[in-house]
């Protein structure tokens, strides 16, 4: 007679660390995101308060009004260049 007791219980055990490391993974992967947008944020926050300091003339100058500075800051952190 085979007991499998032993080998039930190794494959739960299998299944368990599986599970954890998914759940790690995915954590990691919800933190780094999470960080990742709040560093863009932040880019673009910086982005637009170094255009609200620009007078109206320089702001003219480069094609921006002053109420589409925070667009014109999100399009500059946020552009990728597809490489023509």
């Amino acid at each position: 007679m085979h007991n499998n007791t032993a080998e039930s219980t190794f494959h739960w055990a299998q299944h368990a660390i599986g599970d954890a490391a998914t759940a790690i993974g995915r954590t990691t992967t919800t933190i780094r995101n999470h960080f990742r947008a709040l560093v863009v944020r932040a880019k673009i926050g910086r982005a637009q308060s170094v255009l609200q300091a620009m007078a109206d003339e320089q702001l003219g100058k480069i094609g921006i009004k002053r109420s589409g500075i925070r667009d014109h800051a999100e399009h500059l952190v946020t552009y990728e260049y597809d490489g023509l």
